[in-house]
């Protein structure tokens, strides 16, 4: 059936709620679903909460790398201990509905991936900023226009992903806005479906400041860039 891989940082607050709300309204509703949870190496208690529940609650597994790596890096730790045929990607701040999976779940037979789109953001100018700013990107740099290319609220099929996956590097920050957009790229069954998007209910965003989100804005930037050039270079290469 389905994967869902979360990841999870420092989200001692909410991790319970968030897990015991995509376990009953998913994972226990399917038969041989799974909750993958990624523990990106937390300190505040995480970790202790995640292994109590997966004791606790079936198909709930608690993974943990080695060392903290990151969003993007977490999300393919946890790609790579998927058992079942169909993946996916939510986040673990509680700021999406978990019964709006029904609605992707409900066309995943007509497409390879299909995608949420967020059609109004609760994160405050700085984030709505950033969404706008990375569409703009995406057409300049790949000249396609995606409404919402880092929304975490994907399903798709394993082998589809693993095959974008293998474009994009290990080390990737936004590994999934590359997702969305190579799925349109390599001509891919692409589905969008408007999902809803609510503010925090506990817990703090790890990522803030004006500073901050410039040095990411040029590495988002740089990453969307490299990937486009190395593309190219593949397909001359194989002409």
């Amino acid at each position: 059936m389905v994967s869902i891989v979360m990841p999870a940082f420092n989200e001692a607050e909410i991790i319970e709620a968030s897990v015991r709300e995509w376990h009953e309204t998913v994972v226990a509703r399917l038969e041989g679903a799974e909750l993958l949870v990624v523990d990106d190496c937390s300190t505040d208690g995480t970790a202790e909460i995640l292994q109590r529940l997966s004791g606790e609650l079936p198909g709930m597994r608690h993974l943990r790398p080695a060392a903290n790596g990151g969003h993007g890096r977490a999300l393919r730790f946890g790609f790579g201990h998927v058992k079942q045929p169909y993946i996916f990607q939510t986040d673990s701040d509680r700021q999406h509905i978990p019964e709006e999976f029904w609605k992707l779940w409900d066309v995943r037979d007509a497409f390879d991936f299909v995608l949420g789109v967020r059609l109004a953001r609760a994160d405050g100018p700085a984030r709505f900023f950033i969404s706008g700013m990375l569409r703009i990107v995406n057409l300049i740099v790949w000249q396609v226009w995606i409404p919402d290319a880092n929304c975490p609220f994907k399903l798709m099929t394993a082998p589809a992903l693993e095959e974008v996956l293998r474009l994009i590097p290990a080390d990737s920050f936004i590994p999934m806005v590359m997702v969305s957009i190579l799925a349109r790229k390599l001509d891919f069954r692409v589905r969008e479906v408007a999902v809803t998007h609510i503010a925090r209910r506990g817990g703090t965003q790890s990522l803030k400041g004006f500073f901050k989100w410039m040095r990411i804005g040029r590495r988002c930037v740089g990453e969307m860039w490299d990937l486009r050039v190395a593309l190219n270079s593949r397909a001359k290469r194989s002409a």
